[in-house]
């Protein structure tokens, strides 16, 4: 039995109406907020010694100095993080709408996020461990993993592009998507041998996105 016409259309209203509600505005605001207060906790995270335990410049120059890795550290996260928070607000901007599994996936997105001050110490006051190096590589594959499904899910057959994406934006983002989880399996690796410098392959990712962008340039 054929449904009404004038039932459909009630249901496409009802649908319209589920779907309006889950606006994108809201989960730009939530992810501001979440990388607003990770970006803040990653340099609380860097601690001072009592002042008692410095004396005089000799010593505050040791302490300096054992603070190299923690610096780098802090500073590869905060780049990082910046890069994903452009790139999250850049894909945003091509999405006409937004619903229920779209958002799920950002929220774990932000959940792998917010963990990164966590991993991030414990990698940057223990660096001759691999087991310390490992879960800040894990988290950062994680971060990069469920922003990559967040697009691929968005672009799948276009289900929630403005209309006005083209193909070439689509594969251009959804490589320089793969860029990331791929550099953090190879610290990973690298973390089982050289501890201490595993999270070197990450200062490649500009270069690796810079070389995309060029050929996708080449090729529009």
């Amino acid at each position: 039995m054929k449904m009404p016409k004038e039932k459909k259309s009630d249901v496409n209203q009802v649908t319209d109406k589920h779907h309006r509600w889950l606006t994108l505005n809201r989960i730009e605001a939530l992810t501001d907020g979440i990388f607003a207060i990770v970006m803040t906790l990653l340099v609380l995270s860097i601690d001072l010694p009592q002042k008692v335990e410095l004396l005089n410049q000799s010593q505050i120059k040791v302490f300096l100095q054992s603070q190299g890795h923690v610096l780098y550290i802090y500073m590869l996260s905060f780049m990082i993080l910046a890069k994903f928070w452009t790139a999250h607000h850049s894909q945003f901007s091509h999405l006409r709408a937004t619903n229920p599994t779209h958002l799920w996936l950002n929220i774990i997105f932000l959940m792998f996020t917010a963990l990164l001050p966590f991993t991030s110490d414990l990698a940057g006051e223990l660096p001759i461990y691999w087991v310390s190096q490992i879960p800040f590589h894990l988290n950062m594959f994680l971060i990069s993993v469920s922003f990559l499904l967040s697009w691929q899910y968005a672009s799948k057959n276009r289900r929630l592009l403005k209309d006005d994406v083209s193909e070439n934006l689509i594969k251009y983002i959804l490589l320089k998507s793969w860029v990331t989880p791929l550099v953090a399996m190879i610290c990973m690796i690298v973390a089982f041998i050289i501890p201490a410098y595993s999270s070197i392959p990450y200062l490649l990712i500009p270069m690796i996105h810079s070389f995309i962008r060029s050929r996708f340039k080449n090729k529009s």
